[in-house]
């Protein structure tokens, strides 16, 4: 069964919980599972049905039915807030603790797998073996990037992501190993990080000119701005973030892999404050 991490409703986690029980022993009935969370099996229907809420009184029942641990509960319970809040800027709240909670089950690249950051085109291919499963024409995986990499460093390629354990290759498909969504955390210090955003920033540039305007959004803001409302705006950059993964991971049928950069710097040097008069 998927993490419950992975789910925008807790009525279809309690579901999935529930029959996966099932599965496991068909004589396992929803009115035996309410009776295993402490209610009657008249309001677990409600619940999963939509008809009532779980409510903040029968959570630790639930949590406990569904042996959650203390960060799992957490999330549960900010489904359960979700749905039941009405003012829309703590629901607006809650929706991003939500996604800031899935991103804490991102998969962290370590620094030893910062090579996988070496070449723009690496990170490139391992969302592209997620739409392509065949990789065995070196040439025509390589022709369908942008701009196009030749077919021996395509092998090459393929073979740093099956060193770092990021693609298995078996009966000759690709499956990726790792989550969609990887991440170096808030914080890191890597020259093969900082030559990807380099490339990855010219490519951006370069897109300008190669890409039909239809296939691509680009915009841009200059702005004044003091420390506080860049803090702000940074913290608004890092919900953006969440939100988009939160896009990727519902996406089922990907088509092509596209790169979104989000570049936020200073065009000028700070000015000193002037120092008040005696």
């Amino acid at each position: 069964m998927n993490s419950i991490f992975t789910y925008s409703s807790y009525r279809e986690y309690i579901k999935d919980a529930i029959e996966e029980k099932r599965a496991k022993n068909p004589r396992y009935s929803y009115r035996r599972a309410a009776g295993r969370i402490g209610i009657s099996s008249g309001t677990l229907s409600r619940i999963l049905n939509g008809s009532r809420h779980l409510g903040t009184l029968l959570l630790p029942k639930m949590a406990s039915y569904l042996g959650l641990k203390r960060r799992e509960a957490e999330y549960l319970s900010l489904l359960v807030d979700f749905e039941l809040l009405t003012d829309e800027n703590r629901k607006r709240q809650c929706y991003r603790n939500i996604l800031r909670m899935r991103a804490e089950r991102n998969t962290l690249v370590p620094e030893e797998h910062h090579q996988f950051f070496e070449q723009w085109y690496y990170v490139a291919l391992f969302e592209l073996l997620r739409i392509v499963k065949d990789p065995s024409d070196h040439d025509a995986l390589g022709s369908l990037l942008m701009p196009p990499i030749s077919g021996p460093k395509i092998r090459k390629a393929i073979e740093v992501l099956k060193r770092i354990g990021y693609v298995r290759l078996k009966d000759g498909e690709s499956s990726c190993t790792t989550e969609p969504f990887l991440t170096t955390g808030d914080t890191w210090e890597s020259v093969a990080i900082h030559s990807f955003q380099v490339a990855m920033s010219t490519i951006a540039s370069k897109a300008l000119d190669t890409v039909p305007k239809e296939e691509r959004d680009f915009s841009t803001l200059t702005m004044a701005l003091s420390e506080n409302a860049f803090r702000k705006i940074r913290e608004v950059v890092k919900n953006a973030r969440a939100e988009i993964a939160e896009i990727e991971r519902e996406c089922t049928d990907p088509e092509r892999v596209y790169q979104i950069n989000v570049q936020c710097f200073p065009l000028t040097r700070a000015r000193r404050k002037k120092e008040g008069k005696a």
